[in-house]
């Protein structure tokens, strides 16, 4: 088989932050590139995909990274994750970026290791999902609503993402995860909601409020009732790793 390579910004140990999984133990591997341009993105580096150099954490937690030149091996990335791997943790989480962009690296890596895979999606890739969906553990599915002002044709990134959803849903375990901005309304909330509710109500959901801005409690609960009124798990998860510091 033919060595795959993929641009990789960075992979260092941490505590996941986000969703379910919040304080679980992770080796993460950051992915270059992302098909989307989300209004609010908080990795815009992780975006461009021409990185000349990945940055490689060598103790976990400890922030001491040497670098890698891009694009890298599949054996340059496993031996990375066994180098940081230990008793607490728990998955690799891949994530970006957007993953599925390098689904062909993803599915050598598989392969190669029999870690845990853990996958942070922005779920608009349904044809690279098809690819992996079966070697990939847990899967973060991200949903976009139209005021992320992700794609230039939103009905068409949310056909794509249900579809991608859909894929993960039938091979594993899977969880959504919808930013909730400051103009987010209920209104714009229940396509998303029913449209889960529609594959399976008791897939987790998780509203996860932007982190630049505060909403208020009243606010919140107003959209957790109204996804609520379809779903039987909604939480609402604020990003742990922010107000922890961490990588």
């Amino acid at each position: 088989m033919l060595q795959c390579y993929a641009p990789v910004q960075e992979i260092f140990s941490s505590i996941q932050g986000e969703g379910i999984y919040a304080g679980v133990h992770q080796v993460f591997v950051r992915f270059c590139g992302c098909n989307l341009h989300c209004s609010y993105c908080d990795t815009l580096p992780a975006r461009m995909m021409d990185v000349a150099h990945c940055r490689v954490e060598h103790t976990p937690g400890c922030r001491d990274f040497s670098t890698l030149d891009n694009p890298l091996s599949v054996e340059d990335v496993i031996s990375s994750i066994e180098r940081l791997w230990s008793a607490s943790t728990r998955h690799v989480s891949l994530t970006g970026g957007e993953p599925l962009l390098q689904s062909v690296f993803i599915k050598q890596l598989a392969e190669g290791t029999n870690y845990p895979l853990y996958l942070e999606t922005n779920s608009t890739l349904p044809g690279a999902a098809e690819n992996i969906a079966d070697v990939i553990d847990i899967a973060a599915c991200d949903i976009k609503l139209e005021e992320h002002h992700a794609s230039d044709d939103y009905r068409a990134l949310f056909d794509r993402t249900l579809k991608t959803v859909q894929k993960f849903y039938n091979n594993g375990e899977v969880f959504i995860k919808i930013i909730i901005l400051p103009e987010t309304t209920t209104d714009s909330l229940l396509p998303a909601v029913k449209a889960v509710a529609d594959i399976d109500p008791c897939i987790p959901v998780v509203l996860q409020p932007v982190s630049s801005h505060a909403l208020d409690t009243p606010r919140l609960i107003e959209l957790m009732d109204t996804a609520g009124e379809y779903l039987d798990c909604v939480r609402v998860i604020p990003q742990m790793h922010k107000l922890l510091d961490l990588l």
